[in-house]
């Protein structure tokens, strides 16, 4: 699986990028381990810059082959909890969005009235 990380009027520490292979990247990867993830980018973004404020924001894109790219961006009061606020929503939407896609191919012919029919 490719990761792609990177900081937006901020500089990415050692420290940060192992909270974030632990918390999000491992969780996306536990989620995703029957289906191969093909990307996930990352993006770390400081909106306000040294004003402070709740401007720390998760910018997180999982790509899987034959689906669209699943999106979702939580803003907080410090990295940290953006981080995991994300990691929360994109497992959901993860996890529903697999589920959706296990319904939908259940959908067709059983597989033993499919083989009675012959194609022509």
């Amino acid at each position: 699986m490719k990761v792609l990380m990177r900081g937006v009027h901020l500089s990415l520490t050692d420290g940060l990028k192992a909270y974030v292979q632990e918390h999000l990247v491992a969780h996306i990867e536990r989620v995703c381990e029957d289906h191969e993830a093909s990307e996930i980018d990352i993006s770390l973004v400081d909106v306000n810059g040294p004003k402070g404020g709740v401007d720390k924001e998760c910018r997180v894109t999982v790509r899987l082959p034959g689906l669209s790219a699943l999106h979702v961006t939580e803003r907080a009061e410090t990295l940290h909890q953006a981080i995991d606020a994300s990691r929360d929503r994109m497992e959901t939407t993860l996890k529903r969005t697999l589920e959706r896609r296990r319904d939908l191919s259940n959908l067709g012919l059983p597989q033993d009235v499919a083989s009675r029919n012959p194609t022509y």
